[in-house]
């Protein structure tokens, strides 16, 4: 018996949001080549990114905290407020030791690093896209052991 093929519907569709062209072709590119992701969408603006996600509805999105008209934080609050049917995955070059918790309680579903291979990036992907967290483990754990110390909020 031969596996079927997905068909588009089937795909995982993303949003980039990045103010670096060459970071938003390299990840592009990295994403059309996989059996289970399109790009359905990509800016390097904030403003932009806001109205096209609304326009395209994506499954996930994938936001740099550094972008040049806002702060990428701002930017998962506001599509959190608006669409939350849309998984966000803040994608930086930032210490996650001081952005990814911020990040998730903006409402992110994961936390990347931009020095992390291409395939923690995919994996993360398909994490949130099914409804989990993605963080590092030394995150996970760091976050976990927070909550089971009661000083989480």
């Amino acid at each position: 018996m031969t596996k079927k093929a997905p068909t588009r519907t089937d795909h995982i569709q993303v949003f980039l949001v990045d103010d670096h062209p060459a970071i938003r072709e390299a990840v592009a590119d990295t994403i059309d080549q996989t059996m289970d992701m399109d790009i359905c969408g990509e800016t390097g603006s904030s403003d932009e990114a806001f109205r096209l996600i609304e326009k395209k509805q994506p499954d996930v999105a994938i936001i740099d905290i550094s972008l040049d008209d806002a702060h990428g934080l701002d930017l998962v609050q506001n599509v959190r407020a608006q669409h939350p049917d849309v998984r966000m995955i803040v994608f930086s070059m930032y210490d996650e030791n001081v952005y990814a918790e911020r990040a998730i309680r903006a409402g992110a579903s994961g936390y990347l690093m931009k020095s992390e291979p291409t395939q923690s990036l995919l994996k993360a992907i398909r994490r949130v896209h099914d409804g989990e967290v993605y963080l590092s483990r030394h995150m996970a754990s760091r976050i976990l052991n927070k909550v089971a110390m009661g000083r989480a909020s």
